[in-house]
């Protein structure tokens, strides 16, 4: 992680979940991490509390639904931190049951906004501030899931898994522009299967299923960092032991 050393980090959705451990694991190292969310009070509380780590922590509010508001916080990357983005970790994202047979369009438009025009927008900003300030050898980091490349057998879930599937192609779609226009930035995809949420890891008396903490997801992006120059993970697939990546839904009789 030397080579990362007092540059920029963005991790987007840092305020719970994966984001706030991707953002805890990120603090052990000396870095300017800016960490984006709606939840301000919640960005905060996690900037105190890693006040006496080695990394500066700067909680930005933004709704990443909303185009002004991203374009509003990289602007204010470049004026109050006055340096260029190295490293995003794309990690905001949402999944909300809503049937395609009679699911409400505002639900699946959230998903799409967020899962897959917000993680575009962000990449775009990212590389733009890495070409303005020189940045060659940056790193995109896409947070994405198994349902990006499996089709999840649940009702209901299957305009997240369009929303995830469209960023598996996206993903590679950067990388291929990157690599054409002869750039080194890495673009890197990390799949995680069933990830453990804040409430569940709360519930006592639940029946037990396969799932990884988000600590487990964190880890792996020092994976993807700590690669050579020249070595760049395209895909990073995750799982617990025993968990498969296409999922199989019990008998329907």
């Amino acid at each position: 992680m030397e080579r990362w050393t007092d540059r920029v980090v963005l991790v987007t959705g840092a305020s719970s979940g994966i984001g706030r451990s991707i953002v805890a694991e990120l603090s052990k190292y000396p870095l300017k991490i800016v960490a984006f969310a709606r939840r301000i009070v919640l960005l905060q509380e996690l900037a105190d509390e890693l006040q006496s780590s080695a990394a500066k922590i700067y909680p930005v509010q933004c709704d990443l639904t909303r185009e002004s508001d991203i374009l509003k916080a990289f602007e204010w990357i470049e004026t109050t931190v006055g340096e260029g983005v190295s490293v995003l970790v794309n990690n905001a994202g949402i999944l909300t049951t809503s049937k395609l047979l009679d699911g409400q369009t505002e639900d699946w438009r959230n998903m799409f906004d967020l899962n897959v025009l917000a993680a575009t927008i962000c990449c775009r900003e990212a590389f733009k501030s890495m070409q303005k300030h020189g940045i060659d050898d940056g790193h995109i980091i896409n947070i994405n899931s198994t349902a990006g490349h499996s089709l999840l057998p649940y009702p209901g879930q299957k305009v997240y898994n369009a929303t995830k599937t469209a960023l598996t192609f996206l993903t590679e779609g950067f990388r291929h522009e990157i690599a054409h226009a002869r750039l080194k930035i890495k673009v890197t995809s990390l799949s995680p299967g069933r990830v453990i949420s804040a409430t569940e890891s709360d519930e006592k008396n639940t029946k037990p299923v396969l799932s990884m903490k988000p600590e487990n997801v964190a880890s792996m992006v020092i994976v993807a960092l700590t690669t050579p120059p020249d070595i760049v993970i395209a895909e990073l697939t995750v799982l617990s032991v025993g968990e498969t990546i296409q999922s199989y839904p019990p008998p329907m009789i």
